[in-house]
């Protein structure tokens, strides 16, 4: 949908902005690289769902609404940590993802929903396969 794909991209080019400011901070050498890999490929799947969500005049309102979602404020406070607890901070954030990820998949069309279920097979894949 409209709205859930606006909501995933927003969070994914936050948590990638966080990130990627981490990586370079210096605050915590041991998790730069690791911080810097993450970031870059949530802001992939960013574009990714950007990409999902159909570009009409019909639905501005619908993607309008759906942006600066609350909850996304929510997640982002769970960043906020000493520089050694940043990799345990991250990691419950991307396992909730993987939860969310999960259950839309099983609420996707077989049919009607073929782009959006590929997103999620490959945003999945890359995050099962993420080094935390």
């Amino acid at each position: 949908s409209v709205h859930e794909f606006t909501q995933l991209a927003e969070l994914c080019d936050a948590l990638a902005m966080h990130l990627s400011g981490w990586s370079t901070d210096g605050a915590d050498p041991a998790s730069s690289g690791t911080m810097s890999s993450l970031s870059a490929r949530l802001s992939e799947h960013a574009g990714w769902w950007r990409d999902s969500i159909p570009e009409s005049v019909l639905l501005e309102e619908i993607r309008h609404e759906a942006s600066g979602s609350p909850r996304l404020s929510d997640v982002l406070a769970n960043l906020d940590v000493n520089p050694t607890d940043r990799t345990a901070a991250v990691v419950p954030i991307l396992d909730g993802l993987v939860a969310h990820l999960l259950g839309l998949a099983k609420r996707l069309s077989l049919i009607g929903d073929g782009p959006a279920r590929r997103v999620v097979r490959l945003v999945l894949a890359d995050l099962e396969d993420r080094p935390i």
